[in-house]
């Protein structure tokens, strides 16, 4: 069995070696059964690396798998999905990789939390509503820290998370959900998030449902984090400005799988999968003209009955015979270190022409 690291760690202590991915994630599967021997494949041969320190956005259209990636890296899918191939290896600070995949239930308890944590999308629900904010985040700390913790230790943990995102400990520790604002209750989540220091948080649309004024808080709170603690960060969004601001590199998802991947700058400036391009026109830009906007025609498809081929072929202006002959692999573009390949899965990708660029919140 692995060690884990004590979470008593100072947050500057990253000693695992720089090059190292902290996650792997090679040929991932997830399937939901949805009747008597059915399954729906809702994952389909998902691979990536998420570096130390670096930052990397998951975008595409509801349904498209970037929530049920989200759980899967922490094997928290709910009781009908289940992982069905590929390996999640994450690294710890003491070198080791572990397979998730193979981890039993006391080794994720241990695991989950101390070195990889998740805020969950929707606070309100997030939380307990029958106990005190103080209450769950000393549950949190009691069930994953990795020595036995005093009452003591406790309050002054609590209360430093709670401090660092800009939140009064006397006022929030005591408070039950219903009585924070939302953006309140948001920032306190990511305050429970990260009260053992994981090397990775996972956040699950971590601005949905908040006024403009809160979301700039929040983006700016979370990058002030990332400086402090140094974790690695994957985020789920609809929101590309979001991920334009934040993210170091961006995964664009259709119908369970990935279809582009590469820097925010090459995502951005010059997507290569005519899936990316029509999303970040579908977007209205946050300052400057209003320009034309396009929405995709067609709806995703169903992940039960897929079309053959690639699965965007039915709503592409580019789509020819051979697109719906075989799907495409993903075809690396410009090869970069530290998994920063632009790659796109398109036989046309070179006819992708594209002039919008989503502008970062000002």
């Amino acid at each position: 069995m692995s060690t884990t690291v004590p979470s008593t760690r100072p947050a500057d202590d990253r000693s695992s070696a720089p090059d190292a991915p902290v996650l792997s994630v090679r040929d991932l599967e997830v399937a939901y059964r949805t009747g008597k021997n059915q399954r729906v494949r809702a994952l389909r041969g998902v691979s990536f690396d998420l570096y130390p320190e670096t930052s990397l956005a998951l975008v595409g259209e509801s349904g498209c798998g970037k929530t049920t990636l989200g759980l899967a890296l922490l094997r928290l899918l709910p009781t009908l999905g289940e992982i069905t191939g590929g390996s999640i290896e994450f690294t710890g600070e003491d070198g080791q990789r572990r397979d998730v995949t193979a981890m039993t239930s006391s080794q994720l308890r241990r695991w989950r939390w101390s070195e990889a944590a998740m805020v969950f999308q929707g606070a309100q629900n997030a939380f307990n509503p029958v106990l005190t904010v103080g209450q769950q985040m000393a549950d949190t700390l009691r069930d994953h820290a990795t020595h036995r913790i005093s009452r003591r230790e406790i309050a002054e943990r609590s209360g430093e998370a709670l401090r660092s995102v800009r939140l009064e400990p006397s006022r929030v520790l005591s408070s039950y959900p219903h009585e924070l604002s939302g953006g309140m209750k948001q920032r306190a989540l990511i305050a429970t998030g990260l009260l053992l220091n994981p090397r990775l948080l996972v956040l699950d649309e971590p601005t949905t449902a908040l006024d403009i004024l809160t979301q700039r808080t929040v983006i700016d709170l979370l990058a002030e984090l990332r400086e402090i603690h140094r974790f690695a960060m994957i985020f789920i969004s609809h929101d590309l400005a979001l991920a334009a601001e934040l993210a170091d590199r961006v995964i664009t998802m259709y119908a369970g799988t990935v279809v582009e991947t590469g820097s925010t700058r090459d995502i951005f400036s010059a997507p290569r999968h005519p899936y990316t391009s029509k999303l970040i026109n579908a977007v209205p830009p946050v300052k400057g003209d209003l320009p034309e906007l396009a929405s995709i025609p067609g709806a995703p498809p169903s992940l039960a009955t897929l079309p053959p081929g690639c699965p965007f072929a039915p709503r592409c202006e580019l789509v020819t015979d051979a697109c719906r002959e075989a799907e495409p692999a993903l075809i690396p573009l410009e090869q970069r270190e530290r998994d920063m390949t632009h790659a796109a899965a398109c036989i046309h990708h070179d006819q992708v022409h594209h002039e919008r660029k989503v502008i970062a919140r000002a």
